[in-house]
């Protein structure tokens, strides 16, 4: 790996004008900054990191944890966050959790160690690591900003999207179009923090919670939807519309609904949440609740570099953003 004396030597010049050149700081002949800097790319020069840290710099490094990126949602929400940072100037160092404690603790420490600039933690379930985020702000002083956090955290920066009025708009949409037999088909996870805001929309709305239409497995994405839509569909007496925790859960609840001769919408409406690239594009276009997933990861990024930049240093953050319903073709008038 070419170090700093490497250039040096074969530019002519002395080390500290290399750092300067490359660094942007102190006086550097014009002619010879772009030398060096054409040296530098010659010899795919990579800045040491740790020894910038060491001396009290700025790393350029956004530490980003999320909990997956299987799921087309997240998988939006990285792009949109390393798309903002990029453009800041700033690059990422990436944590998966797989929604576990024990993972979200081990990168925020990692993070900590390597002397990330900031932390963006994205999709946090976890209340108990309040102890953690406190350490970070408090005794590191690395900002850090949550992102549709699935847990209150009053004295921390939030970007959060309002779960509760797009769930209650999905009711109210299939409320409009007839229907009062609702369920509801989930995994675990999302089940947590889904289901209770699915009981209150359906009360809110007039309308009975009926537990025998509430399905909810470990197994997740198509599958869990495909499996609890065929454990539904079993019964006695069904639903008139489902929702689903999420689209994935959707589409596989679509699949089983056609190998079962039911056709959609007009013997069973289906509601998603998340709006996935795919749910334009099936063979019945799914309607589902759209969060603002470019503009929470924009806003995180920008409430992060400003926290950076010393701008809103002392000021806690708490923004909502409202989903919006996307009607398509998967829900139907009775």
């Amino acid at each position: 790996m070419a170090s700093l004396k490497d250039i040096a030597k074969i530019a002519g010049v002395n080390v500290s004008t290399v750092c300067r050149a490359l660094n942007g700081t102190g006086e550097v002949n014009e002619h010879t900054r772009e030398s060096i800097k054409k040296i530098a790319r010659e010899m795919n020069y990579t800045p040491n990191i740790s020894a910038r840290t060491l001396v009290g710099k700025k790393t350029n490094l956004v530490g980003v944890i999320l909990p997956e990126i299987c799921s087309n949602y997240y998988a939006q929400m990285f792009y949109n966050v390393e798309s903002s940072l990029n453009k800041s100037g700033y690059s990422l160092v990436l944590g998966i959790t797989n929604f576990q404690y024990k993972n979200e603790v081990k990168y925020l420490n990692i993070f900590r160690g390597r002397k990330v600039d900031g932390i963006l933690l994205i999709g946090s379930t976890h209340k108990k690591n309040k102890e953690y985020l406190d350490q970070i702000q408090t005794s590191d002083k690395i900002p850090l900003v949550l992102l549709e956090p699935f847990v209150n955290y009053p004295d921390l920066d939030c970007i959060m999207m309002d779960s509760d009025y797009g769930i209650d708009m999905a009711i109210k949409h299939l409320k409009k179009n007839g229907h009062s037999k609702i369920g509801y088909i989930s995994e675990e996870i999302s089940c947590k923090y889904r289901l209770s805001i699915f009981k209150n929309a359906l009360r809110n709305n007039g309308l009975e919670y009926m537990q025998e239409f509430v399905k909810v497995g470990k197994e997740r994405f198509e599958l869990g939807g495909y499996l609890r839509m065929k454990e539904l569909m079993s019964q006695d007496s069904i639903p008139t519309a489902i929702m689903a925790s999420y689209d994935n859960m959707a589409i596989g609840a679509m699949k089983a609904a056609n190998e079962l001769n039911f056709r959609i919408p007009e013997d069973i409406s289906i509601i998603g949440f998340d709006n996935i690239r795919e749910a334009e594009y099936l063979t019945v276009p799914l309607t589902t609740v759209s969060p603002p997933v470019k503009d929470m990861a924009v806003l995180g990024v920008r409430l992060l570099i400003g926290k950076l930049n010393d701008e809103v240093k002392n000021i806690r953050e708490h923004i909502v953003l409202k989903p919006e319903l996307i009607i398509r073709k998967t829900t139907l008038k009775i």
